[in-house]
């Protein structure tokens, strides 16, 4: 609506101008100095009655748009400082997440190292459990082996002495043997007897 009053202002103010314009140039051509004069009142007429009408809408209008830059720099000032805060809270938790990540490396490192040294008492202590088994079982094997080992040399000696025996033994040495054991189981039966 300011617009279209100050068209219409503009528009008649021009034509009176235009009017006086020419019948200046009518006058141009009588004398010099008054048109000079009246082009100059032509103009501050007209520039009086644009600045009179158009100052309060031109001033409105300036006003709407420093207030819209203003509102637009505060808005650009906020949206900065928020996305600066963004930005610390953002690095601040890079940095958290990588002493975090830090710290779980290291405690992963140790906790590995931990159960390597587990392992390594475990396997240990399993090799040697192994190795007294082992040493028992071989044990156990080495008095079997010289207990049969004994048997059969016993058994061997037993059958080498009953072959030298039969040999030597005639049937008179055979007989005059068992009559001496019969002597001594007597006397072994009489002494027990008299006790």
């Amino acid at each position: 609506m300011n617009a279209f009053r100050a068209l219409a202002v503009l528009l008649l103010v021009s034509f009176p101008a235009a009017g006086f314009a020419a019948g200046e140039a009518e006058h141009a051509a009588s004398g010099g100095g008054l048109d000079f004069l009246w082009k100059v009142i032509n103009f501050a007429v007209l520039f009086g009655a644009l600045f009179y009408f158009l100052r309060k809408p031109l001033q409105a209008m300036l006003d709407k748009k420093a207030e819209t830059v203003r509102d637009l720099l505060a808005d650009a000032r906020r949206e900065r400082e928020e996305a600066e805060a963004k930005l610390t809270e953002a690095a601040t938790r890079v940095a958290e997440l990588q002493d975090e990540a830090a710290r779980l490396k290291e405690r992963a490192a140790a906790e590995a190292r931990a159960e390597t040294e587990r392992i390594r008492n475990i396997a240990a202590r399993e090799a040697e459990r192994i190795r007294t088994l082992a040493a028992q079982e071989v044990a156990v094997r080495l008095q079997a082996g010289i207990r049969e080992l004994k048997e059969y040399t016993t058994g061997l000696a037993a059958g080498l002495a009953e072959d030298r025996l039969k040999k030597r033994l005639t049937e008179a040495d055979h007989i005059d043997l068992i009559d001496r054991s019969i002597d001594r189981l007597k006397m072994i039966s009489d002494e027990s007897a008299a006790h």
